[in-house]
């Protein structure tokens, strides 16, 4: 307020002589903007602040003695940006792909606080990883016993997976690229390139010629193992031996399946690299199998032990391991030998028999005695383990590292031996899991060991010992004897009225459920024990939350 020519900050009286001027100041902020591009370099994002106009005016009042003048406030909001400018700051950045134009028309005449993303990249897309399709179920695995009220017939019951002669077991899908994308700015985003498959095969089965489709050589059971990247596809044979094993046929020891159709004989031994099918009984004998064994009829003082050793095929490991990595350097060494400009050609019109001998004499001098361990060790293997291909591969290392290396001829040999190899390494790295089953109609004086499950179909047990890697399941009496179990535990009648020493041990997830338990029975849970102190039925043990034994059960 201005009076006679003086700007008034203080109630002033006036009159009407004097002049009185009344003035209303506007005010602007300034509006920001910016335009970011992601740190993907797939938006492109507009940032606004708009700008804002105060426009202010005087109050109208009535007439008053005491005049206390006030103003009127209104604002006014405008886009920061005009489009020129928009256009400018896009070309600035090298904005150019996937502009939209409606968003930034809408922009330009927005007075909103606010983010628009006014361009869009194109994202890559990832291609597609290679692939091996089964044509054949994975998993073998013993199937669980029948209902109550269905009859059990083992023979037609548990059937392995088989397949045959010329049949195709399974098919390479190679990878397929992805699709590059766009960023906003026009560059190219190139996408993660997909990882391939190795599919190989062992014994019993071959590639076709593209290397895309794995072909059973013969009939047996197909099985898979699988390593990073690498799928190895293998048809086990089938021995069926129609009569006993006895002195007569001799013991048995084959790489595949193995089916008996009647008994296994006093002091008799078959083992197998697959499963066993025996139609008969088992007596005074010992059964071993890779995967798992069928018994129709009882174990009766023998030894039957069904599951691989995977723990023994990694104690290869570092032999090969070495083997791998010493052929590997003898390769490059040689290559860096032959390209060298000093290196005269002429010297090797034999072969390179003299740089490999020379080789082993210095820097890898200690590869032979690598070779003399690791042919110990597969000689030792239980039957089943060491297949044809293994025994091969040996002869070979021992023929270039230890026997004849001055008749290697040419360097294909040495880099063959070590791709060999590392592709044994990786087999023994991570061993197929070999999970076996034992499934019998009764055990006497027995010892039954397997790394999955045992199932007693019939009477039950006598003064044995059980040991599975998963549950047990007898479904009759299990009287004298032990059960180790690291899954669940399910015993029609535990122990005996006379007191033989009768025990259940098991894991602290497990749950142990007994029909019918006898006095002086035991059961240790997690390492917590349970006694039997007299007489119980329908009995449940199991291990709650913090670890505490529980029961459930009720005096006989």
């Amino acid at each position: 307020m201005i009076v006679n020519g003086r700007e008034c900050t203080q109630p002033i009286p006036i009159s009407t002589r004097d002049t009185v001027h009344v003035e209303a100041v506007e005010e602007r902020r300034e509006g920001k903007w910016s335009v970011t591009v992601s740190s993907d370099g797939l938006q492109a994002i507009l940032r606004m602040r708009p700008r804002v106009v105060v426009h202010r005016e005087l109050a109208d009042l009535p007439p008053a003695r005491m005049l206390r003048l006030s103003v009127v406030e209104r604002e006014e909001r405008l886009p920061p940006l005009t489009w020129d400018e928009l256009l400018q700051e896009l070309s600035r950045q090298g904005i150019k792909y996937g502009i939209d134009w409606e968003a930034c028309a809408r922009a330009v005449t927005s007075w909103d606080e606010e983010e628009v993303v006014i361009a869009r990249g194109v994202p890559a897309e990832p291609g597609i990883d290679g692939q091996v399709e089964l044509l054949f179920p994975s998993d073998s695995k013993v199937p669980v016993l029948a209902g109550e009220d269905e009859p059990v017939d083992l023979r037609k019951r548990y059937v392995f997976t088989s397949v045959e002669t010329g049949e195709i077991l399974a098919i390479k899908h190679p990878p397929r690229l992805g699709r590059p994308g766009t960023t906003v700015k026009g560059e190219r985003i190139a996408p993660p390139s997909p990882q391939d498959v190795i599919l190989s095969v062992g014994e019993g089965a071959v590639l076709t010629g593209d290397g895309e489709q794995a072909v059973a050589a013969r009939a047996g059971r197909p099985v898979v193992s699988r390593w990073r990247n690498l799928v190895r596809v293998t048809v086990l044979h089938e021995l069926v031996h129609d009569g006993d094993v006895d002195l007569a046929s001799g013991n048995i020891a084959f790489k595949g399946d193995i089916l008996i159709a009647g008994n296994i004989t006093e002091g008799m031994v078959v083992e197998a690299g697959g499963n066993v099918r025996v139609g008969g009984l088992v007596s005074g004998a010992r059964v071993q199998a890779m995967g798992s064994i069928l018994i129709g009829r009882n174990i009766l003082s023998s030894v039957v032990a069904a599951g691989g050793t995977p723990a023994f095929l990694q104690g290869l490991l570092p032999q090969v391991r070495a083997l791998a990595d010493g052929l590997q350097q003898i390769a490059m060494a040689i290559r860096q030998l032959l390209a060298h400009p000093a290196f005269k050609q002429g010297d090797l019109k034999h072969g390179i028999g003299p740089l490999i001998k020379l080789l082993l004499e210095g820097k890898f001098y200690h590869l032979p005695s690598v070779v003399d361990t690791f042919k110990k060790q597969v000689e030792t293997m239980p039957p089943g383990l060491a297949d044809q291909q293994l025994e091969e591969f040996v002869r070979e290392i021992e023929r270039v590292l230890v026997y004849s290396p001055l008749a290697v001829r040419d360097l294909a040999e040495v880099e063959t031996l070590a791709q060999r190899a590392a592709e044994w390494e990786q087999v023994f790295a991570s061993p197929p899991s070999a999970e076996g089953d034992v499934v019998a109609s009764n055990i006497l004086n027995s010892t039954v060991i397997a790394t999955g499950d045992v199932i007693v179909t019939g009477g039950g047990c006598y003064n044995s010992r059980i040991q599975a890697g998963k549950k047990v399941i007898v479904s009759g009496v299990f009287r004298g004897g032990e059960i180790q179990a690291g899954g669940d535990v399910q015993v029609g009648e535990l122990g005996t009225r006379g007191g033989a020493v009768t025990k259940v041990v098991a894991g602290p997830n497990s749950v142990v459920t007994v029909k019918y338990a006898f006095e002086h029975a035991l059961v240790l849970l997690g390492g917590q024990a349970y006694h039997f102190n007299r007489e119980e039925k329908d009995v449940r043990l199991w291990l709650d939350k913090e670890g505490t034994l529980r029961a459930s059960g009720t005096p006989a």
